[in-house]
């Protein structure tokens, strides 16, 4: 009995930090910032925190402020459209609040802050309310990083090379793929009714991403989720043979590829290892190639937040061997079916990392240039199809939701629209993340008014 209760007693020992780290979440302005930078709301009144579609809130700082940052919290998550106004002038406008929402705006001043609720799911209650004047967060070696296809780029128009000037960083992808035996394979593209060999479909991508954007980093991204050599295998057992027994051939045709395209990285879209085992085989290949790689070189691999969260995946400890965690804070769907909105897939994604220990300044926070319709249906619509519609304020539109085999229909789908995107990538510079990934390149839209790479431009500009 007395062997029992010991026992008991550790489990629980073990068990409830596990559970304590599974359930956690961020409910307050991160330390990076509330540490840094006064809150310019503190002692603030109002006239009341409740009501309805139409009623409005307002916040009396107890003198003129300058800010350009505003946190709101709402008790419940009703609020599905509201707007901010200061000196009777709309400054900001949004969908939701809930849990934390991390308003960016240009800097204003003023003594109140008015935030107008257009449309709730029944009476909404404001929590608490923050401001703040954010600026010098901007370090200059903050990425701004793209995965870029191949073949897009291989056809690149004067138009849409335009855009290339915000990235800091291109990952090409949908080139290379890797086989159970440690060799890469470069695809052969299919162009106007003609085959172009991989080779100098890659070759001429990476010469016109030096054309246009001659200092920016070149990363070529390998892939395994094809079955090339028809071995037969799934995802993850064709890696783990690859990074496994076969590590050392695998190694040496990366770096050969590398030196041969003069690319300045390596990068790995590993969907997903999901067992133990398969997390440690690639948790020691990536230290493996790492250490065998050139000085000044660098290694990158994209995770999804489960996938370095959860007990028992992806060994903490071996992402110190990459320079940047690509993060992929998409398609992780709230109780709405919004695929990336600010809390879930920002906000207390962050949260949760910087908890299991992560070097922040690693982190390259996943911003997706696409959408997901809210019933989780395998659909992906581009920005720049939408782009007018959603103006410089909105994230959902109706969209015609293509399934295949004939399935068509209309259903909401939910993007990161121009002001979300802002929003996103000032709160990766005010955290002190190492900089936004972007996914991708060829869904943004040339409107230089509308354009996503645009807003991060001028988020980062808000922050120097």
């Amino acid at each position: 009995m007395k062997r029992f209760v010991t026992l008991f007693i550790i489990c629980c020992v073990l068990i409830c930090p596990i559970l304590a780290m599974s359930g956690c979440s961020m409910s307050s302005t991160p330390n990076a910032i509330s540490s840094n930078y006064e809150n310019l709301a503190k002692g603030y009144t109002f006239n009341t925190n409740k009501g309805g579609a139409g009623d409005s809130v307002t916040f009396t700082f107890n003198s003129n402020k300058t800010f350009n940052t505003i946190v709101f919290k709402e008790n419940g998550d009703n609020i599905t459209d509201y707007e901010l106004y200061v000196n009777s002038e709309m400054i900001y406008k949004s969908d939701f609040i809930g849990k934390y929402k991390y308003c960016s705006h240009a800097s204003v001043t003023a003594n109140s802050v008015t935030l107008k609720v257009v449309a709730c799911d029944g009476e909404w209650s404001i929590k608490d309310f923050e401001a703040y004047y954010i600026c010098d967060t901007y370090q200059q070696d903050f990425e701004v990083m793209s995965y870029l296809l191949v073949d897009r780029v291989y056809q690149l128009s004067e138009e849409t090379a335009s855009l290339m000037r915000y990235t800091t960083q291109f990952n090409l992808f949908g080139s290379v793929y890797l086989d159970a035996d440690g060799h890469l394979h470069l695809q052969d593209f299919l162009f106007d009714g003609k085959s172009v060999d991989g080779a100098t479909v890659l070759g001429k991508a990476v010469e016109n991403v030096r054309k246009y954007n001659p200092s920016a980093k070149i990363v070529f991204t390998i892939l395994g989720n094809l079955d090339i050599m028809s071995d037969g295998l799934d995802t993850q057992d064709r890696h783990s043979k690859a990074m496994g027994k076969n590590a050392e051939t695998l190694i040496e045709e990366c770096l050969a590829l590398m030196e041969r395209y003069g690319f300045d990285g390596i990068s790995f879209d590993y969907e997903y290892p999901h067992t133990y085992k398969a997390n440690r085989i690639y948790g020691n290949f990536l230290k493996k190639l790492k250490t065998a790689m050139p000085e000044g070189k660098t290694l990158s691999a994209a995770f999804s937040l489960w996938n370095i969260t959860l007990i028992g995946q992806f060994p903490i400890s071996k992402l110190d061997y990459l320079d940047s965690i690509e993060l992929m804070t998409y398609d992780g769907f709230d109780e709405r079916g919004n695929h990336a909105s600010f809390y879930e897939m920002c906000a207390e994604a962050l949260y949760k990392l910087e908890r299991k220990g992560i070097d922040m300044s690693k982190v390259h926070l996943g911003l997706p240039f696409y959408s997901r319709p809210v019933d989780m249906a395998a659909y992906w619509g581009s920005y720049a199809d939408v782009a007018e519609k959603l103006g410089v304020w909105g994230n959902s539109v109706v969209e015609d939701v293509n399934v295949g085999d004939g399935n068509i229909y209309q259903q909401l789908c939910y993007y990161n629209g121009r002001q979300m995107i802002y929003d996103k990538t000032c709160y990766a510079l005010d955290t002190g993340l190492g900089g936004v990934m972007i996914w991708h390149f060829s869904c943004d839209t040339t409107d230089s008014e509308l354009s996503l790479y645009g807003s991060i431009n001028d988020a980062i500009k808000s922050r120097q």
